[in-house]
């Protein structure tokens, strides 16, 4: 079976979208890393004793967010290179989970008090934590759409 024109530009900037979102959660992920290996520590030594809490609990986040959007990632890089299929794709563990711990109602503390790097992480690591949450809701409400 040939793919036709349009198919094939389809294809290709599902791809270019794909490779882009995933190559900016790696680069979040090796950022995030680097930050809590290095200057973070630095930091968190320099706040305020009853800030402390609210920097674990915000770095724990960070972490649970980036490592649950690279799974998700991973999963629709399988899906698309054929590993695993359309309906294994809609197992639980295939979609994002923790929406409670990584999109809270309100945040464990202040965020004015963290500092700015953690901030920064926190700010662009939930930007993109939505938007893969938006994707796969998109992408299950198709998969019900195709199969009522």
């Amino acid at each position: 079976m040939s793919v036709s024109g349009n198919d094939q530009a389809v294809l290709k900037s599902e791809t270019i979208f794909f490779t882009r979102t995933y190559d900016e959660a790696l680069d979040l992920v090796r950022e995030a890393r680097t930050y809590l290996a290095g200057r973070g520590k630095e930091d968190v030594r320099n706040l305020p004793v009853e800030a402390n809490f609210g920097y674990a609990a915000e770095s724990l986040r960070l972490t649970t967010r980036l490592t649950e959007g690279m799974a998700w990632l991973l999963y629709q890089r399988a899906l698309q290179e054929g590993e695993i299929t359309l309906a294994e794709a809609q197992e639980e563990e295939c979609h994002l989970q923790h929406l409670e711990i990584c999109l809270p109602e309100e945040a464990t503390c202040d965020p004015a008090i963290l500092p700015e790097g953690l901030q920064s992480l926190l700010e662009r690591s939930e930007r993109l934590y939505q938007r893969l949450l938006r994707l796969d809701q998109q992408g299950r409400d198709a998969f019900r759409r195709a199969n009522p």
